[in-house]
């Protein structure tokens, strides 16, 4: 089954950073890039940024088009963390990940779920947004058995819809520093 990838050019070449969005809301609750709020039917995420990150580090980004809602609760069978193992599973190519919200809590449920050889592929995570319950700490890769990740940060503030712009701008501003 192929992935549910929005805008999907076709292009899996090496390395994919694999973007997750965060809840599905009603219109409303979260906020565009305009300041609108419609409804988020496949998950909250400003995902230009998103994707700028993704390429800013040599990533060549797809952005799952799943919520990144839990399943009444239960993360581990989320509709995101379900589609995104699949597709790390069939994608030789995924090697980062990038969690926004609902996807940052998905990605520690995926990174539990994963094999030990499959962590080792993994070489970059980006958790965006996700509140004091998911602290920095879980998502280290010395938590996980052949995890070997850089990990990238950045926990719940301010403009929650915003972060992801946040989040390119601090990683724009660290590259030239280097």
């Amino acid at each position: 089954m192929p992935c549910p990838i929005k805008d999907d050019d076709g292009d899996w070449s090496a390395p994919v950073m694999l973007i997750m969005r965060g809840n599905s809301a009603p219109a409303g609750v979260y906020e565009d890039e305009n300041g609108n709020k419609p409804a988020w039917p496949n998950g909250a995420l400003h995902d230009g940024p998103a994707i700028d990150y993704a390429r800013l580090l040599g990533f060549n980004p797809k952005v799952l088009d799943v919520s990144g809602s839990s399943n009444h609760g239960n993360r581990d069978t989320s509709e995101g963390t379900v589609k995104a193992l699949e597709c790390f599973r069939q994608n030789t190519s995924i090697v980062a990940f990038y969690g926004f919200s609902g996807g940052g809590y998905n990605l520690k449920h995926i990174l539990d779920q994963m094999k030990e050889d499959e962590r080792r592929r993994v070489n970059w995570i980006a958790v965006v947004g996700v509140d004091a319950d998911a602290p920095q700490s879980i998502f280290e890769h010395r938590n996980f058995k052949g995890g070997g990740w850089t990990l990238d940060y950045m926990a719940n503030s301010g403009k929650h819809m915003f972060l992801p712009e946040n989040f390119l701008k601090r990683a724009e501003k660290n590259k030239k520093k280097k």
